[in-house]
């Protein structure tokens, strides 16, 4: 009886959500409050149902409805700077970043050992160390080491996972990684203003900071943070580490000074997010007594109801990394370039501080290798509802997933 009275609501739900929406239609001509909040809360379902998608959204998914945003950033880094239009579809969006709980049902279901279980180790920053350096028997169950566990930190995003580990767990659910567009247009919730984490005040459970909770906006470094400009990576010639090392040249532009208003000098709108707070390295203030990563939902999520897009862990994406392929990206869906080196990874971690890696916002756009592993890179998934009209490069891109 319940699952027949289940399919009968499903059934009926496409009436019901146009019968709300002409209703809404008449009482926004009338000018009332009450009509435009209706017609914008019937708007989502209208749209999944016109996409022929499932009527049920995917567990823990977050519907993100497909647009047109202006991509990049004018003030940022050069493979950023190139602002151009780009179009991306509707997808479902998963809501959290893959949690440890999430990762190890896919383990226990398939099997499947990573890459840092086959390589013996994992790179990472641990409490008391100066920089990223190699930890041996890390892995996603250990991800500060073999002394470590994440018995008590199921609902933590995963980590230690390469771009090739969190692909396969995409392909086992049904799911993918986000195109790099795809993942900047649901951060900035629909394309619109860019987020950048506060580093200056820490209040887990905020959205943004109040008037009278931020500094002076002064943006000055404190003398401890001054040594962080001239720390050597241990990673020498890494890739990553040689990204983390630019990264950390950052002008003033993105390194989190906050301003009155929940805005910064440069019109991003400032959050609260798992980033380093504290004098970098030496110093960390812990987020309800964690070192690292947070349990999911520990901070308020975006617009679109999606948690830790800046800060707690990297995301992958699907994409490889040019540094100039805005220049050149097409306008519908694009995917990345055709080959790469390092694949694209965005959002910043907990790791990222205003001396290092600033890259805490929603247009720095990171590179790793997609066969590394680090305890601050983790990634989410998308799920398809209409059919995904790829470029060229996109095929290729797919094909690259294998090699």
């Amino acid at each position: 009886m319940i699952r027949m009275s289940a399919r009968v609501a499903l059934s009926l739900a496409p009436l019901i959500s146009m019968i709300f929406m002409i209703a809404a239609r008449w009482l926004c001509a009338f000018k009332t409050q009450f009509g435009a909040a209706l017609l914008s809360a019937a708007m989502p379902s209208i749209a999944v149902f016109a996409a022929g998608s499932d009527l049920d959204p995917p567990d823990s998914m977050v519907y993100v409805e497909g647009g047109t945003f202006e991509m990049g950033y004018r003030y940022g880094h050069e493979d950023e700077v190139a602002v151009h239009t780009v179009r991306v579809n509707s997808v479902w969006m998963d809501r959290y970043e893959v949690s440890n709980r999430q990762f190890a049902e896919f383990v226990a279901a398939t099997g499947f050992q990573t890459q840092a279980e086959r390589d013996g180790y994992a790179w990472g920053f641990l409490e008391g160390d100066v920089d990223i350096r190699r930890v041996d028997g890390a892995n996603w169950r250990h991800p500060d080491g073999p002394q470590s566990s994440i018995e008590q930190q199921l609902d933590h995003p995963v980590v230690c996972v390469t771009w090739h580990d969190a692909t396969a767990y995409a392909d086992w659910a049904g799911k993918r990684l986000p195109a790099e567009a795809e993942w900047e247009y649901a951060a900035r919730s629909g394309g619109r203003e860019h987020m950048e984490a506060d580093v200056h005040t820490l209040r887990p459970g905020a959205a943004m900071l109040t008037e009278t909770e931020v500094p002076d906006g002064s943006g000055a470094v404190h003398p401890a943070d001054a040594a962080a400009f001239t720390l050597g990576s241990t990673l020498g010639a890494h890739p990553s580490a040689q990204h983390h090392t630019e990264s950390r040249k950052e002008t003033g532009l993105s390194g989190g000074h906050a301003h009155h208003h929940g805005a910064d000098s440069t019109g991003q709108k400032m959050i609260q997010a798992n980033v380093w707070h504290g004098s970098w390295p030496h110093t960390r203030e812990r987020i309800r007594g964690f070192y690292s990563t947070t349990p999911a939902g520990t901070f308020a999520p975006n617009d679109l109801g999606l948690y830790d897009m800046v800060g707690n862990v990297w995301e992958w994406t699907g994409d490889w990394y040019a540094a100039d392929f805005y220049a050149h990206s097409p306008q519908d869906n694009p995917s990345g370039s055709v080959s790469g080196e390092r694949r694209v990874a965005r959002g910043g971690s907990w790791f990222c501080s205003a001396t290092y890696c600033t890259a805490y916002n929603t247009h720095y756009r990171g590179a790793s290798p997609p066969d590394h592993t680090f305890n601050n890179v983790g990634f989410r998934c998308v799920k398809d509802i209409e059919p995904v009209k790829r470029t060229v490069e996109h095929a290729k891109n797919t094909e690259g997933r294998r090699q």
